[in-house]
């Protein structure tokens, strides 16, 4: 799926999300999406898994959708040396928790997101996190948010001893409506290319 057709798509979702007809119409155009939809599971074929450029990511990817609608800002050299990796957005109806405000489950994938991105540029393979999310205010739908994460550190307290701690936090409108803490624990903080595993 090609980004412009999953815009629309995205677009038609809202649509559905945000708007009531009689059910003469809602049956008309519950018949046209059938239509398109058959169209496309004929004509299509199935895309590529694993794909490195993320076009189908669950969180930000351009063909994807049924994405978060969140874009990744772009490293610059500063961010590439050790400071902060974010993705921004706005949220609408489609993501709806409390009245008014972004679902939960919306937000969380949002921090796994970025505390992800911080742990992949800081070298470290894939693996298992715990996220820890204090959330401090409403964030609201409609309104900019950017997600931010710092580079990883390592984890403090009696039972911390090597693991990786990413803090990230969610600022809307000037203001933080949401902390983040995630953790990899020893075990799965191994970082590629380490001597010891023969990759160079």
């Amino acid at each position: 799926m090609e980004a412009p057709l999953a815009d629309r798509v995205r677009a038609l979702v809202l649509a559905v999300v945000a708007h009531e007809a009689d059910a003469a119409t809602t049956d008309e155009l519950a018949d046209a999406a059938e239509g398109l939809a058959s169209r496309m599971e004929a004509a299509a074929a199935e895309p590529p898994r694993g794909d490195p450029g993320s076009r189908l990511h669950p969180v930000t990817g351009v063909a994807n959708a049924f994405a978060a609608p969140l874009v990744d800002e772009p490293l610059v050299e500063e961010m590439v040396s050790g400071g902060t990796v974010a993705a921004s957005g706005t949220f609408t109806v489609t993501h709806e928790g409390p009245p008014g405000c972004v679902h939960g489950g919306a937000i969380a994938a949002g921090f796994e997101h970025v505390a992800e991105r911080a742990e992949t540029l800081a070298g470290l393979e894939p693996g298992p996190r715990t996220v820890t999310i204090r959330y401090r205010r409403p964030t609201l739908l409609g309104i900019p948010l950017r997600f931010e994460a710092d580079p990883p550190v390592p984890g403090t307290g009696d039972d911390a001893s090597g693991a990786v701690v990413v803090s990230a936090r969610l600022v809307q409108d000037g203001e933080v409506t949401c902390e983040a803490r995630a953790e990899r624990p020893p075990e799965a903080a191994t970082r590629r290319g380490r001597p010891e595993d023969g990759s160079g």
